[in-house]
């Protein structure tokens, strides 16, 4: 597939993820300021995107990072064996996605929720928010930062470009709940049965990205 199609793929991705892991956390953070401090829609709109920015500009670094080590380890090992190192990405994304959908390892630390509710938000801080929360990623954006680094194939400009991709999608569900917290309540996003869903279709999701690396080894070794 080429570098659009993986753009495409990513920014689907992201979009979908968005809506799940990234989202479980976010959602309360986020949601909680703008209803605590915001009245208008276009305000909330403003705190959304530069939160999304700030993470997007994480992921893009993060996704650089995981493609200089990637294409550092394909340099050490003969191409037989470096040609494994998909294979073990493949199944750690399809482990992670199988952990997600047996309501394991979804979850984000609480180390990180404390934190974040530590510091002292207003609409300027919302960058920072969005970046700190960006580079303490969890698994399954570990499993994504790993798929990225493989697709780039050692393109460091191009590893940073994928994860903007995947950040973007990710960027629209904090922007449109922000803009519409006047009419979302926030305890939807804590309610089992919602955190349930976001689980199943996260773990669908890096499955089929575990599998599309597999599908990618046994073309490339055909």
């Amino acid at each position: 597939m080429g570098i659009w199609g993986n753009l495409v793929k990513l920014f689907s991705g992201g979009f979908v993820m968005g809506w799940g892991p990234c989202l479980a956390v976010t959602a309360p953070l986020l949601l909680g300021y703008v209803g605590a401090t915001q009245t208008k829609w276009l305000d909330g709109l403003r705190i959304g995107a530069l939160f999304s920015l700030g993470r997007l500009v994480a992921v893009a670094i993060l996704a650089a990072l995981a493609t200089i080590v990637f294409a550092t380890l394909n340099r050490l090992f003969p191409p037989h064996v470096s040609g494994y190192l998909y294979l073990v990405i493949a199944a750690f994304m399809i482990t992670v996605g199988v952990l997600v959908l047996l309501n394991k390892g979804f979850g984000l630390s609480v180390s990180k929720g404390r934190w974040a509710k530590s510091l002292q938000w207003d609409t300027k801080s919302m960058l920072l928010v969005g970046f700190l929360i960006g580079i303490s990623p969890c698994a399954p954006l570990v499993s994504m930062l790993t798929y990225i680094a493989c697709v780039a194939e050692t393109k460091v400009i191009l590893g940073a470009l994928y994860g903007a991709a995947f950040g973007l999608g990710t960027a629209v569900a904090p922007v449109v709940l922000c803009s519409l917290m006047g009419t979302i309540p926030e305890t939807i996003f804590r309610a089992d049965k919602s955190r349930r869903v976001f689980q199943l279709v996260c773990g669908a999701v890096l499955i089929l990205f575990g599998l599309d690396v597999v599908y990618y080894v046994w073309h490339l070794l055909r």
